[in-house]
């Protein structure tokens, strides 16, 4: 008998489906650009050690199984590969201004957005010799799953940006996922606002192939900020 339990575990195991992922959907917005920017969704996919992020004409799938980042451009159907953690001087074209940034964790915290997060207030001043400025509030929560791997592709995206390194060493700092993330952007004399928020989380299975490079796309090294 307990050998028939056993087998008939076996085989209720074997028929039982894999977790589904997360997707997470995020909405972002311009304000104040003399050009009107259309409101955008950003969608990101989280199964475990695997992540993928689209927005656009360009995705990122992060890899933890194979500290690997992919760049995909879905314009020119191309694909580039870099070694995770992303070394900020090795992708730039050449010297940059780099950024100075101060992240402050606060004691606020609240209910967030359609899934009543819990979330704790984060404050980031980030400036560059350029004259930009950047005064950005972070709702962060960690009532998201996996907001810790989702951290640590936001850490490699950052890393590819000119000037970033300063940045992406002290990301990793907010604990929790974004919910909320608001930005008074100065440029020079120009000043606009941006506006990140989650708006859903739904578990659901990736589509096949969401965290390979897809058939038909050019491998090609990355280019970073000089293409």
């Amino acid at each position: 008998m307990p050998r028939r339990i056993a087998l008939a575990l076996l085989l209720l195991l074997a028929a039982t489906p894999g977790f589904a992922a997360s997707l997470l959907t995020v909405r972002s917005t311009v304000e104040g650009l003399q050009m009107e920017q259309p409101q955008t969704e950003i969608r990101i996919w989280i199964d475990g050690d695997k992540l993928r992020r689209d927005e656009g004409e360009t995705s990122y799938i992060l890899r933890l199984d194979r500290s690997k980042l992919y760049v995909l451009n879905h314009a020119e159907k191309t694909w580039s590969e870099l070694t995770v953690p992303v070394d900020p001087e090795k992708v730039s074209a050449g010297p940059v201004p780099q950024s100075k940034v101060q992240i402050t964790q606060t004691e606020e915290t609240k209910k967030m957005g359609s899934g009543n997060w819990n979330a704790r207030r984060y404050r980031l001043d980030i400036a560059n010799p350029g004259g930009v400025h950047l005064d950005t509030t972070v709702w962060a929560s960690k009532d998201i799953p996996a907001y810790a791997a989702f951290n640590r592709l936001s850490v490699s995206m950052v890393a590819l940006q000119p000037g970033s390194a300063d940045l992406s060493r002290k990301l990793g700092q907010l604990d929790g996922f974004p919910v909320l993330q608001e930005s008074n952007v100065e440029v020079g004399t120009n000043h606009f606002k941006t506006r990140e928020e989650l708006v859903s989380v739904e578990t659901k299975d990736a589509p096949a192939g969401a965290f390979e490079p897809p058939a038909g796309y050019t491998a090609q090294p990355y280019a970073g900020v000089s293409r």
